[in-house]
């Protein structure tokens, strides 16, 4: 056998063996796939709840508890409604008091955590960094904890059963300072000494620099600070004790009755109002959010 032919036949039985070691590519559609169906799930498992909310407050109570559930009435039933808003617990003056505090609460948080975190990022003084560390280990003490304290200081005040008594020690936070800290520790330094540069004093730095690049982040700071103050009940149970004064989940708390023996279908319908202005915050800031969350992403 000439040499021709047997390079020949070894580079035969090469590109045989080389190909069953290689190993099949999976198709660019089928990744894709799978992450759209995950995607589908997770959004119906996320909307099921407040779908099944939704259509129970449009059925009779006694179809509340049918097993198995029905996800549509069979007959649609809109007075629920309107008797969750004309029954004895005025729900609607519980939402003007709860979109009272979480607003009041939004701004002041709006207003001092932006100052405390520039002031923590970019300005130095004695003991930064070890106060910095005492308001960040508070995070970590739970609100159980210092609720008595703080009701011994409202009640001195003599603010127990007033809004102020939820506005006043939520316009403060560790958790929005800690945020806009990180914010503007990613601010160039050069910005700022270029503006002390120009004779610009520390708080015109902030005011005309820093904050209004800090824009996405203080928005979505007041969405979560709105949020949370909206959604509240501990701390609403413990220093509102009147029907006038109560926030909508200590309203829907009362409208459900102390066994749950209250009217379910009542419940959700005022539920499914309640839910209304929270959403409407969410879909009004959503693009803030989303820029915050892009820009420190791309920051990282």
């Amino acid at each position: 056998m000439s040499n021709a032919a047997v390079l020949s036949s070894r580079s035969r039985s090469g590109k045989r063996g080389s190909g069953k070691n290689v190993r099949r590519q999976p198709r660019p559609g089928v990744g894709k796939s799978i992450s759209v169906a995950l995607l589908v799930l997770g959004a119906i498992g996320m909307v099921a709840p407040f779908l099944w909310m939704f259509t129970t407050s449009l059925r009779d109570a006694s179809q509340a508890y049918d097993l198995p559930p029905q996800w549509l009435p069979t007959e649609w039933d809109w007075s629920n409604y309107a008797d969750a808003v004309s029954g004895p617990v005025p729900i609607l003056r519980n939402m003007f008091n709860s979109a009272v505090i979480a607003i009041a609460v939004s701004i002041g948080m709006i207003i001092t955590a932006p100052m405390a975190g520039y002031a923590f990022a970019k300005i130095e003084f004695p003991g930064r960094n070890s106060i910095f560390v005492g308001l960040l280990s508070s995070l970590m003490v739970p609100a159980q904890v210092t609720i008595i304290p703080l009701f011994l200081l409202m009640r001195t005040f003599g603010l127990l059963d007033n809004p102020l008594s939820l506005i006043l020690p939520g316009i403060t936070g560790a958790l929005g300072v800690f945020l806009l800290r990180q914010f503007f520790l990613g601010l160039p330094q050069e910005i700022i000494d270029a503006a002390r540069m120009d004779g610009a004093t520390a708080w015109q730095t902030y005011r005309l620099i820093a904050l209004p690049l800090a824009k996405n982040a203080v928005s979505t700071l007041g969405v979560i600070t709105f949020l949370g103050s909206w959604n509240a009940y501990f701390a609403p149970s413990i220093f509102l004790n009147s029907t006038d004064t109560a926030t909508l989940p200590l309203g829907l708390v009362l409208m459900l009755g102390p066994y749950g023996a209250g009217n379910v279908a009542q419940v959700m319908a005022a539920t499914t109002i309640a839910i209304a202005p929270a959403l409407i915050v969410f879909l009004v800031a959503q693009r803030w959010i989303i820029a915050s969350l892009t820009q420190s992403a791309v920051k990282g």
